[in-house]
């Protein structure tokens, strides 16, 4: 009895703890979805740069108007023909990044921003989840007080590696559409 005492009062100081620090802060959340055109490098037994549609959900804070923090998943596919055998990859991405936020219009930021995370990979019927790392760069426009949409360029350097197939980099050209609540 004394532990669930315990845990719940824990639970709420947790609570009105985080609630009093956003109060504290100009804290905004948001949500949204995002497509683009991603391609990555793949070399060893198989050459080929695989290229497709990349599809994200996002979710995230803005900090102050200008430190933003999104955590990003993505899903990008191709299927392509190599020395008369057909191949896919897929991939699967989850995202953690941070981005500075530059006002250059009253309606229009730049930003530039790092991000870490997973990529789990599945080449040839072989899959690797593997730490990935970069950065974006881009612009975010605000259609009104709720919603925006950033136009950005992501590079994220990778180690997977298997079978003789190695996948060195993704590069990503995007657009989201965000909510604000």
């Amino acid at each position: 009895m004394k532990a669930k005492l315990f845990k719940s009062l824990a639970l709420a100081g947790m609570v009105l703890g985080t609630t009093s620090v956003a109060n504290a802060a100009d804290i905004e959340f948001f949500a949204g979805v995002g497509a683009g055109y991603q391609m990555d490098t793949i070399k060893g037994d198989l050459r080929k740069d695989t290229e497709g549609a990349a599809w994200q959900g996002r979710i995230g804070m803005i900090i102050e108007q200008q430190h933003r923090i999104t955590g990003t998943f993505s899903y990008m596919e191709d299927k392509f023909t190599q020395g008369g055998t057909e191949y896919k990859q897929e991939q699967y991405s989850w995202l953690a990044s941070y981005d500075y936020l530059i006002p250059v219009h009253k309606d229009v930021n730049l930003f530039v921003g790092v991000t870490a995370g997973a990529n789990d990979n599945k080449v040839a019927g072989k899959a690797s989840a593997d730490f990935v790392w970069g950065g974006q760069v881009g612009m975010q426009y605000k259609w009104n007080e709720n919603f925006s949409s950033d136009l950005g360029y992501r590079y994220l350097d990778q180690d997977y590696d298997k079978n003789g197939i190695q996948i060195n980099d993704s590069q990503q050209v995007y657009l989201t559409l965000d909510y604000k609540f």
